[in-house]
C-alpha cells in the first residue's frame, strides 16, 4: 500500500523539480516555442490574405475578361453587319450600273437600227426610183 500513499518527503521533491522544470522551461523553451508558434499563426493569416487577395483578382480578371469578350463579341457583329451593309450596296449600285449600261447599249442599239432602217429604206426608195426612171424609159422607148 506503500505505493498508493506517497510520503510527504516524495511530495516536496517532485514538488521543487516540478517547480525547477517549469521554471527552466518557462525561461528557455516556452519563449522561442510561442515565438515559433506566432511566428506560423501569422505566416499561415498572410498565407490565407494573400489567397482571399488573389482570388479576388481573379474575380475581377474574370470579370474583366467577360467585358472584353462582349465588347469584341459587339465589335465583331458590327463589323459584319456593315460589311453586309456595304456588300448589299455595292451590289445595288452594280445593279444600277448594269442597268444604265444596258439601257444605253440598247438605246444606241436601237438607233442604230433605225439608221439602218432609214438607209435601207432610202436606198430602197432610190432603187424603186431608178427602177421607175428605166421602166418609164424603156416604155417611152417602145411607144416611141
Amino acid at each position: 500500500m506503500d505505493l498508493m500513499t506517497p510520503s510527504l518527503g516524495l511530495i516536496f521533491w517532485q514538488s521543487v523539480i516540478f517547480l525547477i522544470s517549469f521554471i527552466i522551461l518557462s525561461k528557455f523553451a516556452w519563449n522561442p516555442i510561442n515565438k515559433l508558434l506566432e511566428k506560423r499563426e501569422k505566416y499561415i493569416i498572410d498565407s490565407i490574405n494573400n489567397a482571399e487577395k488573389a482570388k479576388e483578382s481573379l474575380k475581377k480578371r474574370k470579370l474583366k475578361k467577360r467585358k472584353i469578350l462582349k465588347n469584341l463579341e459587339k465589335m465583331k457583329n458590327l463589323i459584319i453587319n456593315e460589311a453586309l451593309k456595304k456588300k448589299e450596296q455595292i451590289e445595288k449600285e452594280a445593279k444600277k450600273k448594269a442597268k444604265l449600261e444596258s439601257d444605253l447599249i440598247i438605246n444606241k442599239t436601237k438607233l442604230l437600227i433605225e439608221n439602218k432602217k432609214k438607209i435601207a429604206i432610202e436606198k430602197i426608195k432610190n432603187d424603186i426610183l431608178n427602177m421607175s426612171i428605166i421602166i418609164s424609159e424603156k416604155i417611152l422607148n417602145k411607144e416611141l
